[in-house]
């Protein structure tokens, strides 16, 4: 059995909407209150951490095996090398970001901004 939550329009009082809530603790949609959102804010931190540091060692991966396979050419060693760099300098720069995160949040005293 579905339950619903539904709000009406009450003409006696000043408050425009009331909200009728079903039994149960039905769903009513949204972001649950600052804690909601301060989920939110921590998946989307960990969600991007995550996928940054996917990329950044995939990227370091395939500099290496560009090196492997690079046959002694210097360019190609060069381009791997260049690469495997890069790489390693956007994972330290995607962890310096999420640190920087945490220490604001910190600063500002939301407890767990980023857990």
């Amino acid at each position: 059995m579905k339950i619903l939550s539904l709000k009406i329009v009450d003409p006696g009082t000043t408050d425009k909407w009331v909200t009728i809530k079903g039994g149960g603790g039905a769903p009513t949609g949204g972001i649950d209150g600052a804690n909601g959102l301060n989920a939110l804010i921590q998946r989307g931190i960990v969600l991007v951490l995550i996928l940054v540091s996917i990329f950044s060692l995939t990227y370091l991966i395939w500099g290496g095996i560009g090196w492997i396979t690079s046959g002694g050419d210097k360019t190609k060693v060069q381009a791997a090398r260049n690469k495997m760099v890069y790489s390693v300098i956007g994972l330290i720069i995607a962890l310096l970001a999420f640190v920087i995160v945490s220490f604001i949040g910190k600063l500002f005293g939301i407890d767990n901004f980023v857990s």
